[in-house]
């Protein structure tokens, strides 16, 4: 994440890093998806609840962000939703 890509993301989290808004723009979504991406390891499986703790953490609605995070392809999951992982690709 540039610097700039920061700047921006500061304006959508509180001081303990939490997003206090979400923002309209697919852009800015997209911004803050990455965040949230950030906060998993690398070669890591995460069961469902695991990942929920995570995200917790950071967002009010954990469930529609953990959706937001597959379908953009930021964390991959079994089909039936037992283990999640960060995309490395990504």
């Amino acid at each position: 994440m540039n610097e700039q890509e920061k700047a921006q993301l500061q304006r959508y989290l509180d001081q303990n890093g939490f997003v206090k808004t979400w923002p309209g723009k697919a852009n800015k979504r997209q911004l803050i998806l990455k965040y949230l991406a950030s906060k998993f390891e690398i070669n890591h499986k995460y069961s469902e609840p695991d990942v929920n703790l995570i995200l917790r953490k950071y967002v009010d609605d954990y469930v529609t962000r953990r959706r937001d995070l597959v379908e953009a392809h930021l964390l991959e999951r079994t089909d039936d939703g037992s283990n999640y992982w960060l995309n490395s690709e990504k």
